[in-house]
């Protein structure tokens, strides 16, 4: 997937997945790529998704100086096979319901960096199954990159308790769940 990306083999991948528009925070994840690529000059940036911002995102790529480690994909019905590719799953979002694709990376195995907003931190355990930074904190997130790109140990760990905890929200995880609230109803009722 890598090659028809267009990826070198050897480039680390942080990617992102969702609608380009502000409540998603890209931009910061681009701020923190400038940080990033300074210490890890391997690193690519995938941005999987369209919206109203990708002409300001790509520009601000541009005028960053990071153009050449950052790639903007667009929608894509094959959203699982290019996440595939990530080294890491960043979602810088402002605000955020439940954050069903970090549901999809922790399933896929990716470890998480994930802004420390409405229902993230419900999903990722700050140290345990990816790491949480303050919304709009560039650096925060920077660090967060440096630090699991230079202990592979580490997400490996966060990735396999990603994936433990994304079992829980299968659909038969979820039907079981129902199924033991309309017990519990049943017996309370009776």
């Amino acid at each position: 997937m890598k090659k028809k990306l267009g990826i070198s083999e050897k480039s680390f991948v942080i990617g992102t997945v969702g609608r380009l528009t502000p409540v998603k925070g890209q931009r910061y994840l681009l701020e923190a790529a400038t940080k990033v690529v300074r210490q890890r000059p391997d690193t690519l940036f995938v941005f999987l998704g369209d919206g109203e911002l990708l002409t300001e995102l790509t520009e601000m790529a541009f005028s960053l100086g990071i153009n050449d480690h950052v790639k903007f994909l667009g929608w894509r019905p094959d959203v699982a096979d290019v996440m595939s590719t990530f080294d890491i799953f960043v979602l810088p979002s402002l605000n955020e319901g439940m954050g069903k694709v970090l549901v999809e990376a922790m399933a896929m195995g990716k470890p998480i960096i994930a802004s420390n907003v409405g229902g993230i931190p419900d999903l990722v355990t700050h140290g345990l199954n990816g790491l949480l930074v303050p919304p709009a904190d560039a650096d925060a997130m920077a660090d967060a990159i440096v630090t699991l790109h230079g202990d592979p140990s580490k997400a490996k760990r966060m990735a396999e308790k990603g994936k433990l905890i994304a079992a829980g929200y299968s659909v038969d995880a979820m039907i079981q769940k129902i199924d033991c609230l309309y017990d519990e109803s049943m017996m309370r009722s009776s």
